[in-house]
């Protein structure tokens, strides 16, 4: 599916593309409601992220313009696996893409996964389809960010929080971006305005200066889902980079174990600082939180962590046997085609 920057833009922009000019006085209740919402969802992420798993399914595109020498349009089919456990110190993450013979020498479509995997002080990690074999591991003299650009691991990097509302080209960063709720909205950002909308949702508008960065964000929560953020727009206000906007719109499920509301789905746009290509990103979530995860789960010192996932999810990955070689897992799926079988 293609999301049209067109069409994510249209709503609440002025033509010159700078955010809509009316301005309405911070009214004291809208305004602490808005900070109490953004409050809670740090609050949601830090008590989640205790003890979960999460497998993203998705799709993202690259467009580029013309004056780009490659082909305009690249699909990318991906996966994000995630789980930890704080009290046994255990974090996984994993990157995944499906790739074929139009990315690759082989005549089928496999899977390429990236791993880091840090359990009670041991860091491994691995890059690679199935046919690679055992982790790498990190040597103490060795620091951990050297160990992930050494084995080319930092594709793995994702926040499942964080990133809702930040620019829509950290989906991509390598960095981690746990915090930055915090970072952008509490302690870096003013907030210009702040108002109660249709419905009790809140619409704000604030002004994010960092380093080189200059945005206004246009921030949409909804009543309905205890005020978590819905929607987001960044405009730049970089004089040489007018094109580097970027947009989310988020759908919360309620979690029927816990109660708590969750990212489902998200869509994203974003545009590159002078406009040679735009991303565009779908993805869905599937949580497992609480007592839905076995105790055996999180084990450290295991050969291969992703089976682990699978009977959480029916999801299987690709595997290696002899005879025969590769052996596919689970055919990718459109994120629509999920949501649709979600319902």
């Amino acid at each position: 599916m293609l999301f049209a920057a067109a069409g994510l833009l249209s709503d609440g922009l002025l033509s010159d593309g700078s955010l809509s000019a009316d301005e309405p006085a911070i009214s004291p209740s809208a305004k602490e409601q808005v900070l109490q919402g953004l409050t809670d969802l740090t609050l949601l992420r830090d008590s989640v992220l205790k003890r979960y798993t999460l497998m993203v399914t998705g799709e993202s595109q690259t467009i580029y313009d013309a004056k780009v020498k490659r082909p305009p349009l690249q699909i990318d089919r991906i996966y994000r696996l995630q789980a930890a456990d704080k009290q046994k110190n255990l974090t996984y993450r994993a990157s995944g893409k499906v790739m074929g013979p139009e990315s690759s020498s082989r005549t089928y479509e496999f899977q390429y996964w990236v791993e880091l995997y840090e359990c009670k002080g041991e860091t491994k990690g691995r890059a690679g389809s199935v046919s690679r074999h055992g982790y790498k591991v990190r040597e103490q003299q060795q620091s951990i960010p050297d160990f992930i650009k050494q084995q080319r691991l930092s594709g793995v990097r994702f926040d499942p929080f964080d990133d809702l509302v930040l620019h829509a080209m950290f989906l991509r960063n390598p960095e981690d971006q746990y915090g930055w709720i915090e970072q952008v909205y509490l302690q870096q950002s003013e907030l210009l305005e702040a108002e109660t909308i249709t419905q009790g949702d809140l619409r704000s508008r604030w002004r994010w200066k960092h380093y080189t960065l200059d945005f206004e964000i246009e921030l949409l929560q909804s009543k309905a889902f205890d005020y978590l953020p819905v929607k987001v727009k960044y405009v730049s206000q970089i004089e040489q980079m007018p094109r580097l906007f970027a947009e989310t719109e988020i759908e919360w499920r309620k979690h029927a174990a816990s109660g708590k509301y969750l990212p489902h789905l998200i869509k994203a746009a974003s545009g590159s600082p002078y406009g040679h290509k735009q991303e565009h990103h779908h993805w869905v979530f599937d949580w497992r939180i609480g007592k839905q995860i076995p105790d055996d789960f999180f084990r450290c010192s295991l050969d291969d962590f992703r089976p682990q996932f699978s009977p959480l999810y029916e999801f299987y990955f690709d595997s290696y046997g002899k005879p025969g070689g590769v052996m596919t897992g689970t055919p990718w799926k459109t994120p629509a085609e999920l949501a649709d079988e979600s319902q």
